[in-house]
């Protein structure tokens, strides 16, 4: 659940393995879903590249298309995953639908995504990926490929990790469990 009155904790050192992390918190896209190769075959360009030609209505075909349902999965997310069930605490997705308008349906289409991958943990989906820090507190732990995200999340007092591959996401991990 989100909470609006966070500490502002930060940790620096070594001391990871004595923190308590009493949920973690997994991002879709980029993590265990490739919406970024589904968007380049399809456009033939990175969403970000389309994002600074503010060209929106690929996108919305992109949404309208279905395709957050078929997704691949990122390579060795099964790994991932799999560490994540045997993890000590729970696992919560924490996944953008990007805007307001568009939060219904792509909730949707995660939701056809994770059932289709027996991915069972708790679902939360946010309008926009800003919102996600409102479920930061001293003892979460968020894994996203977002910049902007991992520092809202440790500046409102969350751990984090700035997920760029599974080796390097379970390394991490694993400092703390």
């Amino acid at each position: 659940q989100p909470r609006k009155n966070r500490p502002s904790a930060h940790f620096i050192g070594n001391n990871m393995s004595k923190l308590k992390i009493s949920c973690i918190y997994l991002d879709m896209d980029g993590v265990i879903c490739d919406f970024v190769a589904r968007y380049k075959k399809l456009f033939n360009e990175s969403p970000d590249q389309i994002r600074d030609k503010k060209q929106f209505n690929l996108f919305n075909q992109f949404i309208h298309g279905q395709n957050f349902e078929t997704l691949e999965m990122m390579p060795h997310a099964s790994e991932l995953l799999e560490f994540l069930r045997n993890a000590p605490v729970p696992t919560e997705i924490l996944s953008s639908t990007a805007r307001q308008d568009s939060h219904e349906n792509i909730s949707k289409q995660k939701e056809i995504w994770l059932n289709s991958h027996g991915i069972t943990f708790k679902r939360n989906f946010v309008p926009g990926k800003q919102l996600k820090k409102e479920y930061a507190r001293e003892d979460t732990l968020i894994i996203d490929d977002t910049e902007s995200v991992i520092t809202d999340w440790r500046i409102a007092g969350g751990h984090a990790i700035w997920h760029r591959d599974v080796p390097n996401t379970l390394a991490m991990l694993k400092l703390y469990f």
